[in-house]
């Protein structure tokens, strides 16, 4: 019989402002396209981190949370906690939004996945309990 493949998830809260503004845009033209996002505001921004694989039955586990909580600490919670997400140095260059905020912390996090036991296989990026952008991954498909 073949082990069931499972997906835990880890939950982090953090509070960051942002302007949504493309750099290669006028100011008119970002004013056009964001609205009043091109106003610096903030959030309280909740990201999910989900690896998935196999139980291991010596521990009961698909990988040991705490991995998972330590790593999501530091390159999240302190890179992120009440900072101008515009000025982060590995956001800067590009628009910051829910969608390019889940694909940087994919790369962050998926880089240190020898730490987590498993593979990362979700990031959520809430913004509100009504908005989020989900990522996959590069390989993933629609």
């Amino acid at each position: 019989m073949s082990q069931p493949v499972l997906t835990i998830t880890h939950r982090m809260e953090f509070s960051g402002a942002h302007r949504m503004d493309n750099p290669e845009l006028s100011q008119e033209r970002n004013e056009e396209v964001f609205g009043v996002c091109n106003r610096v505001h903030g959030h309280n921004y909740t990201v999910e981190a989900s690896l998935a694989g196999p139980l291991d039955p010596e521990t009961g586990m698909v990988a040991n949370l705490v991995d998972l909580m330590r790593v999501m600490r530091e390159e999240v919670f302190e890179q992120l906690d009440h900072r101008l997400l515009n000025e982060v140095p590995w956001l800067q260059g590009g628009v910051v939004s829910a969608e390019t905020l889940a694909v940087a912390l994919w790369e962050r996090i998926g880089a240190r996945e020898a730490e987590l036991g498993a593979p990362l296989v979700c990031i959520r990026v809430c913004e509100s309990a009504a908005a989020w952008a989900e990522y996959r991954g590069p390989n993933a498909t629609a």
